[in-house]
């Protein structure tokens, strides 16, 4: 199972949702996760300027649950 805490220990940080999607295989949209800012922030793993995911909703930990 995916986890924050997982990201973090992995990447030294928060990623964002398109990095995870890519990493995991997954298929999250929006609505599955949250985030803590309005503003971009630098993705550690793809060093780009976008929204970092900081926790998921039900129905992104539900997609998250056996990857």
């Amino acid at each position: 199972m995916v986890t924050m805490k997982k990201i973090k220990k992995l990447y030294g940080g928060n990623i964002c949702r398109q990095c995870i999607n890519k990493t995991y295989k997954t298929h999250l949209v929006h609505t599955n996760c949250q985030y803590d800012q309005i503003y971009a922030s630098l993705c550690p793993r793809c060093n780009e300027m976008k929204n970092i995911v900081t926790g998921f909703k039900l129905s992104g930990f539900l997609k998250l649950l056996f990857k």
